[in-house]
């Protein structure tokens, strides 16, 4: 499990060579309340971290320096970090923009050999990527143990948990160290008057199941035994959606409309991209004040830019002029595969073959060669940011 350290700071070390060595804090948008998405290993000492109040932050480090984040880059170099990657062993599954796990196989699995594989993709991202672009390794028995190796040792750390050690180094934990445990499963379990990881390694298959109230409580055991389950398959794409919380500068009635309707379009491109059509649309947006307006319509079957957003400004029509919006999010569901769909007699298919060569030539000459009218007067709004588990391919960046 290779889990890079401090992924958006280290880029900007990597890009920015008078940062280095350099506390540094990457923020949404310069303003002091907002928090941090993350921190350098040098702000991290002292107690910067994701989530930290920009404030507070500069209180607890003098001499911060904050980066405005920049997500094309981010992408950039996550793209870069596969590349190195897939020249040593070839990815299984990319868990985050940060987090990707490999499967051994064979003779890999030997201790020597797996260690020699992690110092290799070291050097390859050393080498291809960057001398700042570091990572943790994890080595163990299954993906789960894997990326808790991985944390045990930051930054540029590797760790090798095999069944010799594995009690001996999980017990050391503390409950929120294993992924799946939360704040509200490590109040549930303290209820239960489980308080350590040793005492869940202790417990039969049936009474961890029980702890979780699911299956997962019974996978959760196996795994912990170091039990070999490949638990990230890929799942089949459920929905296609983008939100965006809007600068100053925006946060007006017209202003969430045009960030809405760049992020309906940045959708319809992902959903013929993945040769789906959509039935349902969720619109939202949410209110300085906490207030939240929301809409959701159902359609036939289309995957029309143009209907979309037709539909879009009919629900935000209904919205409130007077408040003041935060944060928009628009999400498309309810899919059919594109080769299944029963054309209607009155459809007019035309439409669709019309946006497919929009997405043509906008992949071949830039982004925004061809895009809608109503966002020629701000082709910026809402530029691409990372989402938490799908990373945007480089012909999606703004």
């Amino acid at each position: 499990y290779v889990d890079m350290n401090s992924f958006f700071a280290s880029c900007e070390q990597q890009l920015h060579p008078e940062l280095r060595g350099k506390p540094v804090a990457v923020v949404p948008m310069l303003t002091d309340t907002t928090c941090a998405i993350a921190a350098s290993y040098e702000a991290k000492a002292f107690g910067v971290k994701t989530g930290t109040r920009v404030a507070d932050a500069k209180k607890m480090c003098p001499g911060l320096k904050l980066i405005c984040a920049n997500h094309s880059n981010y992408v950039k170099f996550h793209h870069q970090v596969r590349v190195a990657m897939d020249t040593v062993i070839p990815i299984h599954a990319v868990r985050s923009i940060d987090e990707f796990a490999c499967e051994l196989k064979g003779t890999q699995q030997s201790s020597e050999k797996a260690m020699a594989i992690a110092h290799k993709i070291k050097k390859a991202l050393r080498e291809q990527v960057g001398e700042h672009i570091k990572a943790s390794i994890g080595l163990a028995p299954n993906f789960l143990l894997a990326k808790i190796a991985a944390d045990m040792q930051k930054p540029d750390g590797l760790t090798l948990l095999h069944q010799d050690n594995l009690k001996e180094k999980l017990s050391t934990l503390k409950l929120q160290d294993i992924p799946g445990i939360g704040p509200r499963m490590e109040v549930r379990l303290h209820t239960k008057g489980i308080t350590t990881v040793a005492q869940i390694l202790e417990l039969s298959e049936q009474h961890t199941r029980g702890l979780w109230e699911s299956v997962w409580g019974a996978r959760m055991h196996r795994l912990l035994k170091g039990e070999w389950i490949d638990f990230l398959a890929a799942s089949d794409v459920q929905s296609i959606g983008h939100s965006h919380v809007l600068p100053p500068l925006k946060r007006t009635y017209d202003g969430a409309l045009i960030v809405a309707q760049k992020l309906l379009w940045k959708a319809a491109v992902r959903l013929r991209q993945q040769k789906m059509m959509a039935q349902k649309m969720y619109f939202s947006v949410r209110y300085m004040d906490g207030d939240k307006f929301y809409r959701e319509v159902s359609f036939s079957a289309t995957q029309d830019s143009g209907f979309l957003l037709q539909q879009i400004n009919a629900m935000y029509a209904e919205a409130p002029r007077h408040k003041k919006p935060k944060k928009a999010s628009i999400t498309l569901f309810n899919f059919v595969l594109e080769s299944q769909h029963q054309t209607s007699f009155f459809e007019n298919t035309d439409r669709s073959a019309i946006y497919k060569a929009v997405d043509t030539i906008n992949q071949r000459y830039g982004k925004n060669t061809v895009i809608a009218g109503s966002l020629l007067d701000d082709t910026k709004a809402a530029p691409t940011f990372i989402a938490f588990q799908r990373i945007p391919g480089i012909d999606e960046l703004d």
